[in-house]
């Protein structure tokens, strides 16, 4: 992924007036050229995250539909009291025949979140772009403060903090944006070695149960989908 390009942003001033209204907006010309930026920063009504977490759940319960014994040793004795095992193999069921829409289903949303993570990219490289110019604006407007009068100073002073504060406000919001990248590059991972290695691996090992070596090709195929089940698990462990 290439680096976003981002716009140069106005410079700060060489020199300043002692002029109260003057020194009362200093910096402001810089805030309202980031203002568009951060107005067009998207959202979703729903996290996408769970989406994908969801459909790999139900690929992997369609891809145990044909051993029930497994099914019913992942229900507590409890709800094999309560009849939850045979409702688990009845989802099974209805799912198994679905196998192939629920992979492109949670391709659609590991593509989503392959856009969510395009999109916090170039997010948080503007972020951590107008931090650094707020605080050019603020060691420029300090230097600068050393030529006014005290008066004039104070006034200067009172936008060169606001400015760090809005710098520092950037760089937070720059490094939450960059922790939830590192959690969906993660889910991302789990999807792509489920999709593209153990499924692939494990549909294999179906087809070729039917030849002489039937046991062993049950038994890797049964191990390949405790390692689905397992990336799974961990994938829903990522979730807030």
């Amino acid at each position: 992924m290439t680096a976003p390009s981002l716009p140069a942003l106005p410079a700060p001033p060489a020199t300043l007036v002692a002029d109260a209204a003057v020194l009362s907006r200093y910096g402001e010309v810089l805030v309202q050229a980031m203002a568009p930026r951060a107005a067009g920063v998207g959202a979703y009504e729903d996290d996408p995250r769970s989406g994908l977490v969801e459909a790999l759940s139900r690929l992997a319960l369609a891809l145990q539909a044909g051993n029930p014994a497994r099914l019913r040793r992942q229900t507590s004795w409890w709800g094999r009291l309560l009849g939850r095992d045979v409702e688990r193999q009845v989802d099974a069921d209805a799912l198994q025949a679905q196998c192939a829409v629920l992979l492109l289903d949670a391709q659609a949303h590991a593509r989503r979140l392959g856009a969510v993570v395009e999109a916090g990219t170039h997010a948080a490289a503007a972020d951590l772009h107008d931090a650094q110019a707020l605080e050019r604006w603020a060691e420029a407007g300090t230097a600068l403060a050393a030529g006014l009068p005290i008066d004039a100073q104070g006034t200067l002073q009172q936008r060169v903090v606001h400015l760090r504060t809005l710098a520092s406000l950037k760089r937070v919001q720059a490094g939450q944006t960059q922790l939830l990248q590192a959690q969906v590059a993660a889910l991302l991972d789990h999807f792509q070695r489920i999709a593209e290695v153990l499924v692939p691996a494990w549909q294999q090992a179906i087809r070729a149960s039917g030849t002489r070596t039937h046991a062993r090709q049950n038994e890797q195929a049964a191990q390949l989908l405790g390692q689905i089940r397992a990336e799974v698990a961990a994938a829903q462990a990522r979730l807030p």
